[in-house]
């Protein structure tokens, strides 16, 4: 009786790897992280890092140099106050004056996702190396599948052969199922992962996915007509061309100029990145829901280890038992004819 409930043990264990990973629909789930993954690998490089600071940097320093110096002089010599100039430009160039009224806010709100991405790096890395480095995330339901189908065929040639065999093969298979979650580091990647999905979920909101939308089409807005429009117009009140007007900016107001020359980059680039967020929202949304939506990413570690430990537990009692049984099972006869000897 002992050796069959074992048996039944080591099915029940095989059969809830397969059968959790199936329920909670891991193929779709591991292929929406590895979709995540792929598409902001690029975006958590040392250098794509580095060079989103700079776009920032800059940004911030022509914004600010461009309200606090190149306004106040340009508005001298229109003669006019620095407000009234302002007030001019918006109203001359709606696209102009709304972007530089926001730019503050979007510059506030662009720096947090650059400094979460930052923060996040090592554990995006460690996260994206979920099964291994070298094998995709999609790996994991073969991890779950391949071990149950194992265990449950085990279970079930258990009650016609091999009595002993069987479960000290299931017990093994436990061990190593449970030494391979630790050499792969599933405890550490699956902690990881919950910081990272817990420190970026904000950004995959609906609607802060949608508030970036909308910042980039404003920023996109205010560089064209401040390179088509409002430039040369005020290079005509000025009485200069617009060739004179961009090398006294960059003599006079160099972090402006700068500003101006590179905005059209900085944006492709930001625009790439929230394409990307907006992209990868429900993808974000599956694999947030590893192994459900209400359980924390940590748990795939325990539904690895419960099921293995069940398996070390039942397969040993039962190889014991079946070592004990065969034993029992030995002649009385040759018993005494051992004893005599």
């Amino acid at each position: 009786m002992v050796r069959k409930i074992s048996l039944v043990l080591i099915i029940i264990a095989g059969a809830f790897w397969v059968a959790g990973a199936l329920a909670a629909d891991y193929p779709k789930k591991t292929q929406a992280v590895d979709n995540l993954t792929n598409s902001f690998r690029p975006a958590f490089t040392d250098s794509a890092l580095a060079q989103s600071a700079a776009d920032l940097r800059t940004s911030k320093t022509f914004a600010d140099d461009f309200r606090a110096k190149a306004a106040p002089a340009l508005a001298q010599q229109l003669k006019v106050t620095p407000d009234q100039f302002l007030a001019s430009v918006a109203q001359q160039y709606p696209a102009v004056g709304k972007g530089l009224t926001q730019l503050p806010q979007i510059l506030g709100y662009f720096t947090t996702v650059q400094t979460t991405m930052a923060g996040q790096q090592h554990n995006f890395h460690q996260a994206d190396a979920i099964p291994t480095k070298s094998l995709p995330n999609t790996t994991v339901t073969w991890l779950f599948v391949i071990p149950g189908i194992t265990a449950m065929a085990l279970g079930v040639a258990g009650f016609f052969f091999w009595r002993r065999v069987i479960p000290a093969l299931a017990a093994l298979l436990g061990v190593g199922v449970i030494l391979t979650t630790l050499v792969i580091s599933t405890p550490a990647k699956t902690r990881a992962a919950d910081r990272l999905n817990d420190a970026v979920r904000p950004l995959f909101a609906t609607q802060s996915a949608t508030q970036a939308r909308e910042y980039v089409t404003t920023l996109q807005a205010m560089d064209t007509q401040l390179t088509q429009q409002a430039l040369p117009g005020l290079a005509g009140q000025l009485h200069v061309t617009p060739q004179q007007l961009t090398t006294t900016l960059a003599t006079n107001f160099p972090t402006v100029a700068t500003g101006l020359q590179q905005l059209p980059a900085i944006l492709g680039r930001i625009d790439a990145l929230v394409s990307t967020v907006n992209g990868n929202i429900h993808n974000f949304q599956l694999g947030d829901a590893l192994p459900t939506k209400d359980l924390a990413t940590t748990n795939v570690e325990w539904q690895f280890a419960i099921p293995a430990a069940l398996l070390v537990l039942a397969g040993a009692t039962g190889a014991a038992f079946g070592l004990r049984r065969r034993t029992d099972d030995v002649p009385a006869s040759v018993s005494g004819i051992v004893a005599n000897a």
